[in-house]
């Protein structure tokens, strides 16, 4: 008999443990890098967290907050490694390094045609690599022109629409103000951005060559030249950027500058003088009327061992409705189509925010938009050799021609082809 009782309770811990087991492995956990969400975001991210398991009891996600200068070296760490995470919040550039190396997996794998139809269709190719998909595409960002009506009365200038009407707005501010129109930043990928909206294609017809060395490339050289030899910017546009641009036009030094909407909010708080003088317009789309937009995207690591949950947590994280929700909470924008249905992206009064003024102009402009700079391979220094060369062309150590010919052949030698 006693035999008979240690054997059933034997059988009961056995079966007590497989079912402690079983659910133990029932519950998977997803991990979600975000980049400097928190603290400011933390009741926005926590609720859809708190959502999304509600809807997937299985699932857990484990969400972790990383400094935006940090991102880039721990997400490549974690790679190596074999910890990375299982959704990444990332931009395009970086995203198509770890696209280089197939460290991603394509979302067209795991999502349904009718979910990718949602995004916007420009901004969902431009997270593609060599033609294949590397992310979904998040939140997104679009340059305004901000200007200092103070600075546009005294100088008699209009809005500039054109690089030429800008050139000229410059000559007349500098003239009768002593002050700047403009100040081209150099870091980043604006200036290849400002050329491709004054019309010149950034690569050739098949993709692996420069396509700028011709007339139109030219015509965006000597437009920087112009405004660097007749002092119509300053000297340290060579060694500073953006920030720089900041300082100057809330210093009122500066009559236009070009950045997103969610800057209005920084000239409100730190400039509240200047802030009741500014206004806002379109960028300035030149020649090709092409209006450049910005995304942040939601990456899943080819490592992921959840791969098919972890889209589904991205794809929930960047639907319409969540998406929604983010811009009515901070000055940003969706990639989800359905979502500029909302009033907010199409209408605003005249006695409006400046702030709902430039969300319906930056809506415009990426449903008219693209990513002008796609993402690339060795783009670091595809983008050094042009900064390098057309800086030298303003100085005047190089003509435009010679910077032009000197950029074309570097980059026939990064991008392995014959140039056009």
């Amino acid at each position: 008999m006693s035999t008979f009782r240690t054997i059933v309770i034997d059988f009961v811990v056995v079966i007590s443990l497989n079912l402690f087991c079983l659910s133990a492995y029932a519950t998977t956990q997803i991990q979600f890098w975000t980049m400097q969400l928190s603290p400011y975001h933390d009741d926005y991210v926590l609720d859809l967290i708190e959502q999304f398991e509600q809807k997937n009891p299985d699932i857990k996600i484990k969400w972790v907050d990383v400094p935006w200068k940090e991102m880039e070296k721990k997400v490549l760490a974690a790679i190596a490694a074999n910890t990375a995470p299982d959704v990444v919040n990332l931009n395009p550039q970086f995203s198509s390094k770890l696209a280089e190396y197939k460290a991603l997996a394509n979302p067209e794998y795991y999502l349904t045609p009718l979910q990718i139809e949602r995004y916007v269709p420009a901004i969902w190719q431009a997270n593609k690599y060599q033609q294949r998909s590397f992310a979904i595409p998040w939140y997104l960002s679009t340059t305004v022109t901000i200007y200092n009506q103070t600075i546009l009365d005294l100088a008699e200038v209009e809005v500039p629409t054109t690089h030429a009407q800008l050139l000229n707005a410059a000559i007349k501010i500098k003239d009768k103000l002593a002050k700047y129109a403009y100040f081209p930043a150099m870091d980043g990928s604006r200036a290849l951005e400002d050329m491709i909206t004054m019309g010149a294609p950034l690569l050739n017809a098949t993709h692996n060559g420069a396509g700028f060395n011709n007339a139109k490339g030219k015509a965006f050289f000597e437009f920087y030249r112009n405004l660097y030899q007749q002092g119509l910017v300053p000297k340290n546009v060579l060694t500073e950027g953006h920030h720089k641009a900041v300082e100057l036009f809330q210093s009122g030094e500066l009559a236009f500058i070009t950045t997103g909407m969610q800057f209005l909010n920084t000239i409100k708080m730190n400039a509240p003088a200047l802030y009741q003088t500014i206004g806002v317009a379109p960028q300035l789309s030149g020649a090709s009327q092409k209006y450049n937009v910005a995304t942040m995207n939601l990456a899943v690591p080819q490592r992921s061992q959840h791969k098919k949950l972890a889209f589904d947590f991205a794809q929930f994280v960047t639907n319409p409705d969540n998406q929604l929700a983010l811009a009515k909470r901070i000055p940003l924008l969706p990639s989800t189509l359905i979502s500029y249905e909302h009033p907010m992206f199409s209408k605003y009064q005249d006695d409006s925010p400046l702030i709902d003024k430039a969300r319906v102009i930056s809506a415009q402009q990426v449903l008219k938009g693209e990513v002008l700079v796609s993402p690339l391979p060795k783009y670091n220094k595809l983008r050094n050799s042009f900064i390098r060369n057309l800086q030298q062309a303003m100085v005047g150590q190089k003509t435009t021609d010679e910077a032009l010919s000197d950029i074309t052949k570097i980059w026939q030698v990064l991008l392995g082809g014959n140039n056009e």
